[in-house]
This record gives C-alpha cells, sequence and structure tokens, in this order.
C-alpha cells in the first residue's frame, strides 16, 4: 500500500515515521506548494516523487490513500477532491468546520466505495485502550477533568502583529480546533455525545481563541477539557468515580501511563513500547483500510461526526 501526503508540517514528519517503521506501507509521493519544502521533506525519507501540483499527486495510480494535513481549513475541500480522484482518506483533525460538510464527505466516501478516516493518535494507542478496559474499576463516574496546555511557537508572532494559520479565525485556528478537540474526541470515544457544551474561552484581539475551558454536561457526570496554546502546564486527564479514578498522565493525546488507585491498591499501567505514536496510528488505520472492516468504520464514524457536531454548535453560537 503506498501513500501520499499533503503537507509538510511537523506533524507529516511524524506520521513519515509511522509509516517507515509499518510494514507492508510505503510514501509514493509528497505534495509542496513550494518544491524546495516538498524535495527537503521526501529527502528525509527517501520519497522519490515530489508534487507541486495538487491534481497531479491525486492522479497518481501508484497512490492508495492520501494523509491532509494542510492547513484546517482546507481539510474538508482537499478530502473532497481526494476522494472524487478515487483514494482513501487520512484526514487530520480538526475534521471538517461544520457538520454538514463532514456528512458530505462521508456520503462521498460510501459512494466512491472508499474509506474517510480521521487521523487522531488517542484512539490507536495500546495504554487508551487499557483505560477503556479499566474503566468499570471506578464505578459511576462523577468527574472527568483533561487538560492539554501546549505553548505554541507562533504565538509570540501573534503577540507581535504577525497572524499565522494556526491563530487566524479564516482558517480554522484557535485553541478549540487544534489543542481541545484531543480532549473532546477523547471524553466522546469514552462517554458519547454530551447532553450540553458550553465553551468559556480567551481569545485575542482578532477574536480567536488562544485558550479556553470546555464544559461537557452528561446525565450524571460533568467534564471540563482544558486547551490553551498560550501557556503550558502538566498535561493529564482523569476519571473520578465513586469506587476509584483514573490518571492519565501527559494528557488524551500522549497516554505515557495510566493509573488506576482505589481504596484497596495502586496500580500502574504502560502498554507503550514503540515511542512513535503515529506508528501505532499509521499501522491500525491502514490495516482497517486493506480488510474493509467496516464495524470499527462505522464506529470511527460515528465518533468524527459527533466530535464535528460539538466543534459546529460550539463555533455557530459564538459567531
Amino acid at each position: 500500500m503506498k501513500i501520499g501526503t499533503i503537507g509538510t508540517g511537523t506533524i507529516v514528519h511524524e506520521v513519515l515515521k509511522g509509516v517507515a517503521a509499518a510494514k507492508g506501507v510505503s510514501c509514493g509521493a509528497v505534495y509542496s506548494r513550494k518544491y524546495e519544502t516538498g524535495a527537503t521533506l521526501a529527502g528525509q525519507f527517501g520519497v522519490e516523487t515530489v508534487y507541486t501540483d495538487l491534481q497531479a499527486l491525486l492522479s497518481d495510480p501508484q497512490l492508495d490513500v492520501i494523509y491532509i494535513a494542510s492547513p484546517n481549513s482546507l481539510h474538508a475541500e482537499q478530502a473532497r477532491l481526494a476522494l472524487e480522484s478515487g483514494k482513501h482518506v487520512l484526514l487530520e483533525k480538526p475534521f471538517a468546520p461544520s457538520l454538514q460538510e463532514a456528512r458530505e464527505l462521508f456520503e462521498l466516501a460510501d459512494r466512491k466505495g472508499l474509506f474517510l478516516l480521521e487521523a487522531i493518535t488517542t484512539q490507536s494507542l495500546p495504554n487508551y485502550k487499557t483505560l477503556r478496559e479499566l474503566l468499570p474499576e471506578v464505578g459511576r463516574v462523577k468527574i472527568v477533568q483533561c487538560c492539554y496546555s501546549q505553548y505554541s511557537s507562533r504565538y509570540d508572532k501573534l503577540l507581535n502583529g504577525q497572524v499565522t494559520n494556526v491563530f487566524d479565525p479564516a482558517f480554522a485556528g484557535g485553541a478549540l480546533m487544534d489543542i481541545n478537540v484531543y480532549n473532546l474526541s477523547f471524553v466522546i470515544s469514552l462517554f458519547g455525545k454530551p447532553l450540553e457544551a458550553h465553551y468559556y474561552p480567551n481569545r485575542h484581539e482578532n477574536g480567536v481563541d488562544v485558550s479556553g475551558v470546555l464544559v461537557l454536561r452528561y446525565r450524571d457526570f460533568i467534564c471540563t477539557c482544558e486547551g490553551a496554546k498560550d501557556t503550558w502546564g502538566v498535561n493529564s486527564a482523569q476519571i473520578q468515580g465513586e469506587k476509584g479514578f483514573l490518571y492519565v498522565k501527559d494528557g488524551s493525546n500522549w497516554f505515557s501511563e495510566v493509573v488506576l488507585e482505589t481504596k484497596e491498591t495502586v496500580n500502574r499501567f504502560n502498554n507503550q513500547e514503540e515511542k512513535l505514536h503515529w506508528h501505532y496510528e499509521v499501522r491500525e488505520l491502514l490495516e482497517l483500510i486493506r480488510t474493509r472492516n467496516s464495524s470499527e468504520y462505522e464506529r470511527r464514524r460515528q465518533l468524527t461526526l459527533d466530535v464535528v457536531e460539538i466543534l459546529d454548535l460550539i463555533n455557530s453560537s459564538s459567531l
């Protein structure tokens, strides 16, 4: 199976490390608007073909899958073009700016007989799967807390008046779409769609949310999701129940360790032998496509739609 990539940022490098470590898959081509940037990326990973024309990439007959990690606002349109060209798609978060667009993309994939998958590392990590198995041990859940703060290398530029894509509302930038979406996806994957969602952002003068707290209300518990691109702190997730709690070291997208503490015992779990988090994701998603695992595909599709629905609701209410 051969994959083509769109984008040249840090996350593409990590994904290509994952591709290099996976069996039965290789990168056949990279796309960049600037040839020099694409050639640098290709050279690092031994990729022979560099495209500066997007349609040329999508028309390449050797490519089976297109991985998209372009600026957020381009995700949906580039995914549509890839699907129309007959390619399976791995689409970086945030998946789409609206629920309607997300539904249309999945419908297009269905008509074409293709798989369209959101590329978000959490669900593919062994420690996440361990946490799911341990969840009943804490009893009835009462409080969930998630924190993911990552001071952006571009935040200083924003303070100096230079607006880059990640802090541009026109490019679907901001902490909710770029950072807090990990927390949201993690919580919904465990507990389903919340009854209510409210977002309390800290906004820059251009209107973009540089940090914020997302509050989710479920029938039996309350969840807070903190996400920031203007601060840093101890990233973690905690699920508190009547019989104990689960603690996720390093937060919802990294899962370095899972701790289960009850009144009787404290146990620590770490089943992630590999340091390449994206290797787990690449291996799992491409195997899902290869085997055409329809039941897992449907589960992941519904999770994506639920997450996009909440983001759509929040963004619409913020206008």
